[in-house]
Parts: C-alpha cells; sequence; structure tokens
C-alpha cells in the first residue's frame, strides 16, 4: 500500500513544482515587458537629482554628496555613468583638500572597478587609499573588496604559488573584515554562508540564505545576490527544479530594480536553450545583452557572447522554418479561401434555387390550402344543403302526407253532405234542405280551415316570413296580427307571391276574394314598403326560410 501513496506523493509534488515554475515564468515575461516601466522611474529618479546639479550656488560638500547619490543610483545601471560621477567626486575632494572624501572616492572607484573584472585596475586604485583614517564604514567597503578582489584572484589563478600567495591575502581581509563587521551584517552573513558551504553544511546554508531572504526585498541588489547563491548551492545539490526557481526570482529582482549588471537571466537564456524552449531564450539573452550595453561591461559582454550566438542562430533557423511553414499556410489558406469563395458561391446560388422553390412551393400550398378553404366551404354548403334537401323531403313527405289526409276528409265530408241531402230529399225536408243550402256554413268552415290549413304549412316552410316581410316596410307601417293569427289577407297574398304565384286572378281564386279586393290589397302594401315599390315584389320572392 505504501508505494503506490508514495508515488501520487511524489507526482503530486513534481506537478505543484511545475506549476510554480511556469508561474514564475509568466511573471518574469511580464517583467520584460515592463522593462521600460522601470526605466522610466530609474530615469525620472536620476532626473530629480541631477536636477539639483544645476543649481549654481551649490557649494563643493553639497555637489559631492549629489554626485554620491547619483554614483549610487549609476552603479548597477551605467557603469560610465558611474565612472564619471566618481571621477567628479575626485577632482572636487582634491580641490577642497579632504582626504576622507578623497579616500571615500577611491574605494568607491576600486569597488566599481572589481566589479567589471578590472582587477589589476582595483587592486592599483585601492592601493592609494589610506586606511589609517577611515571610517569604520570605509574600512568595511575597502576590506570587503579587498576580499573580493583576492578571491576573484584566487579563482583564476594559474599555479599553486599565486593560489596560495592570493589565498593568503583573501585570509587577511577577511579576518580584518570579520573583526570590524557587526554579526548580523549582511556582509558577515555571506562570509558565514561560504564557510558552511567550504565545510559541506549544505542544510546550514540553505538556513542561512532563507534568513538573508528575510531582511531584503524583491527588487534590491541584496536579494537579487542571495537568490542567485542560491541558484548556486542547488547547482551543486543537482536540484534542477529549486536552481531554476532561484535563478527566475533573481532575473525578476534584477528587472524591478533595473540593475543592468547582472547574470541570472544569461544563465536562465542558456538552461532554456538546452531545454528546448528558444523562443524565450531568444528574448531573454536579447534582454540581458541590452542590459550589457546600458551597462557597459566587457566581462558581461564576454559572458553574454559564449551564449548568445548560438541561441540567436538558432532562434533565426527556427523562425526561417515558421516563416516558410507560416508561407506555406498562407498558400494553403488561400487555396482554401479559393475553395471556400466557390463553395460559398455554389451554396448561395443553391440556396437561391431552393428560396425560389420554396416561394413557389409556398404558392402552391396557399393556393392549395385555399381550394381546400373552398372545397371545405362547399362541403359545408353541401351538408346544409343535404340538411336542407332533407328537411325539405321530410317536409314533402309531410305535407304529401297532410294532403292525402285533407283530400281524403274532404271526401268524406262531401260524401256525408250527399248523405244528408239525400236523406232530406227522402224525407221530403225542401225547406230545411234550402235553408241548410243558403246558410253558408259549410263553405265558411272549409275556407277557414283552409287558411288556418295554409298559415301553418307556409310557416313551417318560412318561419321567418312575417319578420323578414315587416322589415321590408316602413317601421310605423308594419302589419300586426291579432292575437291567434298566423297570417292576415295581405301577408296571404304575399305568401302566394313567395310561392311563385303572381298572378291577381289565380291569388283571388285561391283565397276566394274578387280581383279587385286582391289589387288593392297590394297595392296598399307596396304604398307602405320602404324600398322602390317597383323592387319590392321581387325582394319578397327572395325572403328565406329563417
Amino acid at each position: 500500500m505504501r508505494s503506490p501513496i508514495l508515488f501520487v506523493l511524489v507526482i503530486s509534488f513534481f506537478v505543484a513544482r511545475s506549476s510554480e515554475l511556469d508561474s514564475l515564468m509568466t511573471v518574469l515575461d511580464n517583467e520584460i515587458k515592463n522593462k521600460e516601466k522601470y526605466e522610466e522611474i530609474k530615469k525620472n529618479r536620476i532626473e530629480a537629482i541631477s536636477s539639483f546639479l544645476k543649481k549654481q550656488d551649490l557649494d563643493s560638500l553639497e555637489r559631492f554628496r549629489y554626485n554620491k547619490l547619483l554614483i549610487s543610483e549609476f552603479e548597477k545601471y551605467s557603469f560610465d555613468s558611474t565612472i564619471f560621477y566618481i571621477q567628479a567626486n575626485l577632482n572636487l575632494a582634491r580641490a577642497i583638500g579632504r582626504q576622507d572624501l578623497l579616500d571615500e572616492s577611491l574605494i568607491t572607484l576600486g569597488t566599481q572597478l572589481r566589479i567589471v573584472g578590472r582587477i589589476k585596475e582595483a587592486d592599483d586604485i585601492l592601493s592609494k587609499v589610506d586606511t589609517t583614517n577611515l571610517s569604520i564604514d570605509q574600512k568595511i567597503r575597502f576590506y570587503n573588496t579587498k576580499r573580493n578582489l583576492f578571491g576573484h584572484l584566487c579563482y583564476s589563478a594559474s599555479t599553486n604559488n599565486s593560489w596560495e600567495r592570493y589565498r593568503s591575502s583573501y585570509d587577511q581581509n577577511r579576518t580584518t573584515l570579520l573583526e570590524l563587521l557587526p554579526e548580523d551584517h549582511d556582509i558577515s552573513l555571506e562570509i558565514k554562508q561560504k564557510d558552511l558551504l567550504d565545510q559541506g553544511m549544505t542544510d546550514a546554508y540553505i538556513e542561512l540564505n532563507d534568513y538573508r531572504l528575510t531582511k531584503t526585498a524583491i527588487g534590491e541588489p541584496i536579494y537579487s545576490l542571495v537568490t542567485f547563491e542560491r541558484f548556486l548551492i542547488y547547482g551543486v545539490l543537482e536540484e534542477s527544479a529549486l536552481q531554476k526557481k532561484y535563478l527566475i526570482l533573481s532575473a525578476i529582482s534584477d528587472l524591478r530594480g533595473t540593475i543592468k549588471d547582472n547574470a541570472s537571466l544569461t544563465i536562465l537564456a542558456s538552461i532554456l536553450y538546452e531545454e528546448g524552449d528558444v523562443e524565450r531564450a531568444y528574448v531573454y539573452i536579447q534582454s540581458a545583452y541590452e542590459d550589457a550595453i546600458q551597462f557597459n561591461s566587457i566581462l558581461r559582454f564576454e559572458q553574454i557572447s559564449k551564449t548568445l550566438e548560438p541561441i540567436t542562430r538558432l532562434y533565426q533557423e527556427l523562425s526561417d522554418q515558421q516563416k516558410k511553414k507560416l508561407e506555406l499556410n498562407v498558400l494553403v489558406i488561400s487555396i482554401l479561401s479559393m475553395v471556400l469563395l466557390v463553395a460559398l458561391f455554389l451554396i448561395y446560388r443553391q440556396v437561391k434555387r431552393l428560396s425560389v422553390a420554396r416561394n413557389d412551393l409556398k404558392e402552391s400550398l396557399d393556393e392549395l390550402n385555399m381550394v381546400n378553404e373552398q372545397l371545405k366551404a362547399a362541403n359545408q354548403k353541401q351538408e346544409v344543403l343535404n340538411a336542407d334537401l332533407s328537411e325539405s323531403n321530410l317536409v314533402k313527405e309531410h305535407y304529401i302526407a297532410n294532403f292525402l289526409n285533407i283530400h281524403s276528409e274532404y271526401i268524406n265530408k262531401i260524401d256525408n253532405y250527399q248523405k244528408l241531402v239525400k236523406r232530406m230529399l227522402l224525407g221530403r225536408k225542401y225547406v230545411q234542405l234550402l235553408d241548410q243550402i243558403n246558410s253558408g256554413k259549410f263553405v265558411d268552415g272549409e275556407v277557414k280551415e283552409f287558411y288556418q290549413t295554409f298559415d301553418e304549412a307556409f310557416l313551417s316552410i318560412y318561419p321567418g316570413f312575417v319578420d323578414q316581410f315587416n322589415n321590408l316596410l316602413e317601421n310605423d307601417k308594419s302589419i300586426q296580427l291579432a292575437e291567434g293569427d298566423l297570417l292576415n289577407t295581405e301577408l296571404r297574398i304575399f305568401a302566394l307571391i313567395r310561392l311563385g304565384v303572381t298572378d291577381s286572378s289565380t291569388i283571388a281564386k285561391v283565397l276566394r276574394y274578387s280581383v279587385n279586393t286582391i289589387y288593392n290589397y297590394r297595392v296598399k302594401i307596396k304604398n307602405r314598403a320602404k324600398v322602390d315599390r317597383g323592387d319590392f315584389e321581387k325582394m319578397v320572392q327572395n325572403i328565406n326560410g329563417f
């Protein structure tokens, strides 16, 4: 069980470490992009100090002080400018006869020459310093420069004799320096850190290095130096990820502090070149090269030249390959674009055809829908007609049966009346028979019954006849029926006209009136019409059954 868990933990550790490096690399990329912003801040600060030197009323001590401020700004930024202002202070110190200021400037000059690798010149300058009257701070700077100077000579010594001589001088300056330094001074901590490394106590070295980092901040020269030393110790321990991490932090600090005298970015570019990240390596080495030009250090140019040429050559080769690929891609894209344009044209034409076909189909569907609606309306009308026809057939059947019944009853009545007459003749009741015939009761009853039957039959076919007929008359001249009446004489006359009986003599015979009476009724009703008198009877004939 332990092996899989250990494997997962190891994988998680490396994933986290890789993620951290990626994040730091992204930060470094952004810092290089923001390089001009930091440059602007630096230049504004230098310009602000330089503006005081333009004043005419400054004395020599004030000028010396402002020059010293500019030296502190330029010492990691521009070697030439640093030397210029150191030389200006040397001249001022000699002019006013201040040995302490002269020694101060000589120490600064020797330190700057040592930093850029001009060891012989630095040693010559420092030999001119009288250490007797130096302040503690000046002594610390003097012996620290001498220590570093002989340390450099030890590193580059070609024989054992020279190495031993340089080492002896190194130890002497180191001992003197430690006697002057407070225990918590960074130079003292640096010396102790180096002693731990010489003794192989790497854990204690890293612990002390961590402590030194707490006493500084990113962007300060000490932070850049301490992280660079951390990079070196992880190189000894072969911890490549941690080595890379602290080298990146040192490079970030150099960029934020506008430290042009740097080595981190050059070494990092070389590592990335070996790893195959040529594009980043090229950006980093170009930035380092710009810094070297700005600072103007032969030592840095020598270091960069070893890395710049192969990275630039490979980057150019890759750029040429990418350019060829880009040209090929542009050609392929151009061909595909032409194919796409042709395809779009064909699609457009097809869409246009489909649009026309769709419109034609829509019109056909609209026509079909219209035909369907018409057919539906026709079917509904047919259903109504069928229903009307069915109802009409029922009415016909009803009134045929009713007609047969009426005629059957009428035959029976005639037969009964004939029998009555025959009985009265046989009984010699001539006077009574004559009275019966002259009374007219039989005929009047039959006429009344005829009217009742006609009214019922007609209104069953045209139930809305009376209302529709009155609609053709003026509002105050409509026909008002007596209670119990279905139709009156005027309505019966025009009911017969609605049935197609328009001849007055025929109407008179049916209703048992004179022709003149029928004519008068027709004229009288037409005079009450609110429509044209000539169209009145035609409109009556158009009255529907409802």
